[in-house]
């Protein structure tokens, strides 16, 4: 067996059958540097490794029970068929290497270590990186954010994410890219976006470049399907999903407005800048609003909605405004 896996993880019975064999000395040379290059990947592949040695010591009574019926077996068997029988050595050690293996995959399978292994990562990113997943996919991860790709994501397409990252998926109707963000999921066909999540402040932004995105509550039981400049947003503060259109960039807060009401403009800045605007005048609601924000402070946004229509403003608390 040549344990070369540079590009995706190794099966889990596979996985299982060479941890054995290190275990129990009988891998070769590249298969024991295999898997000691391995366990110095991630703290949890030791901590396996350990719990599996722990398995192996159980299955080691039963391997003597076994031995002792299978060769009695054996000779009754020789006597039966042959009057003066001619025994020959027999090697039990492979045989018994392999009911050992057995023995420790049925305990493994009863004590349900396959969701465990299957659990695990195939791979992890750290950013700042570039990662380019196996179906073509690309994931720009900013500093202190963390991708793990799951096992068998030529299957799955399933990856997590901690922190914030931007998306490039390959499209694929049949099989779509999935993303866990705790207990929220972002399904995707194929499309730009950009994430952002931090699960110690339960802080969660969604902006879509291109394409359609769809971000799905278990918890709650609430979905959201995202296009093209929509940005959802979802904190501790105001736990339900808040969407904002005509967003072109989540980092830099920009805006663009063509001919777009008023009333829906002042939903998208009052989203993505939280703050309050009244409007004394309502029938400044109906006017078209044709703009475009990057970076500007509220203030500034609020001063210029005012000099386009023509109205007057106040700042009339901390992050409150007022319109007339």
């Amino acid at each position: 067996m040549t344990p070369s896996f540079p590009e995706e993880a190794m099966p889990d019975e596979a996985l299982y059958t060479l941890l054995c064999k290190y275990l129990l000395n009988e891998a070769d040379g590249e298969e024991r540097a295999w898997v000691e290059a391995w366990q110095l990947e991630d703290p949890g592949n030791m901590a396996l490794l350990m719990s599996l040695r722990k398995v192996l010591d159980m299955a080691a009574a039963n391997e003597k029970i076994v031995v002792a019926h299978t060769q009695h077996s054996w000779l009754q068997l020789h006597g039966k068929i042959d009057d003066n029988p001619v025994f020959t050595a027999i090697r039990p050690k492979v045989r018994f290497m392999w009911l050992k293996i057995a023995a420790v995959l049925l305990i493994a399978l009863s004590a349900g270590w396959w969701f465990m292994i299957g659990s695990q990562p195939q791979q992890t990113y750290s950013g700042p990186v570039k990662a380019t997943l196996q179906d073509g996919s690309s994931v720009q991860l900013l500093a202190a954010s963390r991708l793990e790709v799951a096992r068998g994501f030529a299957r799955n397409r399933k990856v997590s994410l901690t922190g914030m990252a931007s998306f490039d998926v390959t499209g694929n109707a049949a099989n779509p890219f999935i993303i866990t963000l705790g207990h929220t999921e972002v399904k995707v066909l194929g499309t730009r976006f950009t994430i952002s999540y931090e699960p110690g402040r339960a802080v969660l932004k969604v902006h879509v470049s291109s394409g359609k995105v769809m971000v799905i509550d278990h918890d709650k039981a609430d979905s959201v399907l995202l296009t093209e400049g929509m940005l959802l947003q979802q904190d501790n503060s105001r736990p339900v999903f808040r969407v904002a259109t005509h967003v072109t960039d989540m980092v830099t807060r920009s805006l663009a407005f063509n001919d777009t009401p008023l009333e829906e403009v002042l939903h998208t800045i009052t989203e993505v800048y939280d703050v309050k605007v009244e409007v004394v005048n309502t029938d400044l609601l109906k006017l078209p609003v044709r703009a475009n924000f990057t970076s500007e402070s509220t203030d500034d946004v609020i001063k210029s909605l005012a000099l386009m229509l023509n109205a007057g403003y106040e700042k009339t608390g901390e992050r409150q405004y007022k319109l007339k």
